[in-house]
């Protein structure tokens, strides 16, 4: 957002900003503050255009003589709508919380459409899940954590690395074998409604679990990748280059394993959902198991039924 205003134009400043046009020649900009009131249907429809041609900001490296200078490429539908989705999210949150008046949002009827990109299938069948599961790596290596982390985020409801990484020992019930947590995402976002998620632990999950624990007590983490002596800066970067190593080397098990799929960590939980779905759970179910608000969110992570599934299902037509 900072770069898409950074982009104005004088008249830009003045119609969406409310920022008078400068009267002098090379008079210094007035600093442009992004408000409530400024964000509206038009802002968010000239913001979604700006990110369609520039939104992927270039990578700046010092420039060699005579190389030329990187410049920002288009962004995906996707991302656009990522972003608004958070900006919807603020809005919410200060309208709940009295910041902001109801008249001022921008979503909504009437208001602007968020966009939900192209729906690429990222789940994967239950064949090749099982393909993964059944892969045996190097013990103690980077491939194995790697496999370890999606094979239980997989069996987790889709649990994404974070959340993983953030589980503590008190988290867990052991005579029930399972495990409850809160999502860090919803953690943030819901102080006042905040939904424990249950999961059933599988004899694979608590090989997994053993393997990397150190410490159980109560307020230990399950996995030794956090520390509580991190600042929050430093967990979100671990956090994310976990999720990179990850993504690398499951990567490279589907090769090795010929699954053609591009497979991240992302795949493990619209797999989950997705052959749920197959087996004909209620989409209720997943979306609880998912941790969702709305079953239209779960809708999104569903991939298409397979042609054999089809078939029998259209058979009771004729």
């Amino acid at each position: 957002m900072n770069r898409f205003i950074s982009s104005f134009t004088d008249a830009e400043r003045s119609r969406f900003l409310n920022i008078p046009k400068p009267t002098k020649r090379n008079a210094e900009k007035t600093a442009a503050i992004l408000r409530f009131e400024h964000v509206t249907l038009n802002f968010l429809k000239a913001y979604e255009q700006w990110m369609l041609l520039y939104g992927r900001a270039a990578k700046r490296k010092k420039l060699k003589k005579g190389q030329a200078p990187a410049v920002d490429t288009p962004a995906t539908l996707t991302t656009v709508g990522i972003y608004c989705r958070q900006l919807r999210s603020v809005f919410n949150d200060a309208i709940r919380d009295k910041v902001v008046s109801s008249e001022l949002y921008p979503f909504g009827k009437g208001g602007y459409v968020i966009p939900a990109g192209a729906n690429i299938k990222k789940a994967i069948s239950k064949t090749d899940v099982m393909k993964i599961i059944s892969h045996q790596s190097e013990p103690g290596s980077y491939e194995e954590r790697g496999r370890d982390l999606w094979v239980f985020s997989y069996l987790s409801n889709g649990m994404n690395i974070t959340d993983i990484c953030n589980i503590k020992w008190k988290d867990i019930d052991r005579a029930g074998n399972s495990l409850s947590f809160v999502r860090q995402k919803t953690a943030r976002t819901r102080k006042g409604n905040q939904v424990r998620i249950k999961i059933n632990l599988f004899a694979e999950s608590w090989n997994i679990i053993n393997k990397y624990t150190n410490n159980t007590a109560p307020e230990s983490y399950v996995f030794p990748f956090l520390d509580f002596g991190m600042t929050a800066k430093q967990k979100k970067s671990t956090v994310s280059q976990l999720v990179t190593m990850t993504n690398l080397h499951i990567r490279n098990i589907a090769k090795k394993l010929d699954i053609v799929m591009d497979i991240t960590t992302y795949a493990a939980r619209h797999s989950f959902a997705t052959i749920l779905l197959q087996s004909e759970a209620p989409i209720a179910f997943i979306s609880q198991s998912l941790g969702h608000q709305n079953i239209s969110t779960t809708q999104a992570y569903l991939g298409s039924f397979d042609d054999e599934k089809m078939r029998k299902y259209l058979e009771a037509l004729i």
